[in-house]
């Protein structure tokens, strides 16, 4: 019995460092802001390329040191830097087909939430903020639950009260099977950072899908279930977008 005791605790400790290790990678909250380019996890963020607002990437980059190859945003005044997290583990765990393996190591996602991620680069090579949005590449059934998303990003940032309102509406916007209608912005103003975040659940004006079977197949590209957060440095971000009285309407 000692020796059976012995060996369940030896595998319960093996199981717990496996799982911390899961979740020890490095995250792009996890980066400072000023954080100079060359110092970034490289072999951790792979794959850079110029980001699209939270979209999908345009050109590739052959490292993070590229990143004046790609346009200073308008509103921010940055450059958006997309990349992936590298992902070796999971391609392992799907060789094996495990289902559990492949949900802990799943690296681009978020409580499996496909993501799209992206860092903000100032002129001189420093990390000034993030983006973190759902993946609208998702498959539908997924897609759907993104917008779960959007009071879990918020708790990624927690130094000032967030502030949150409606987002106009179309007098054609409805409801999700019944559900209440998302369509809302959430700011916070920190002493050192600024962050906006974005959640929407409805169906797009013109589309009248009902509750049926195929109701998710008839909606594919025709209703809205996403999450945003953007995170600046406020000395870093223009005026013109930092630090607004509210949130806008």
């Amino acid at each position: 019995m000692r020796h059976l005791l012995s060996c369940l605790t030896l595998l319960l400790l093996l199981l717990a460092t496996d799982a911390a290790l899961a979740q020890s990678r490095t995250r792009v909250w996890d980066i400072a802001f000023g954080t100079p380019v060359a110092k970034l996890p490289l072999t951790e963020f792979v794959d850079p390329a110029c980001g699209t607002n939270g979209g999908p990437p345009s050109l590739p980059l052959e490292s993070f040191a590229d990143f004046a190859r790609c346009p200073v945003e308008r509103d921010t005044g940055l450059r958006e830097i997309w990349f992936i997290y590298d992902d070796e583990w999971e391609y392992v765990a799907r060789a094996q087909r495990d289902p559990l393996e492949i949900a802990r190591f799943s690296a681009n996602s978020m409580y499996r939430q496909p993501i799209i991620t992206s860092l903000m680069i100032d002129d001189a090579g420093l990390v000034q903020g993030f983006r973190v949005v759902s993946d609208p590449r998702a498959p539908i059934e997924v897609r759907m639950e993104a917008y779960t998303l959007f009071p879990i990003l918020r708790s990624l940032v927690t130094d000032a009260p967030w502030t949150c309102a409606d987002l106009p509406r179309d007098e054609r916007d409805r409801p999700i099977q019944g559900m209440t209608i998302l369509k809302a912005a959430c700011e916070m103003v920190g002493d050192r950072r600024f962050a906006r975040a974005e959640g929407r659940h409805l169906l797009k004006p013109g589309q009248e899908a009902g509750a049926t079977p195929r109701f998710l197949e008839q909606a594919e590209g025709e209703f809205e279930s996403t999450a945003r957060l953007d995170v600046y440095s406020r000395a870093a971000v223009s005026g013109a977008l930092c630090c607004r009285a509210a949130v806008r309407r």
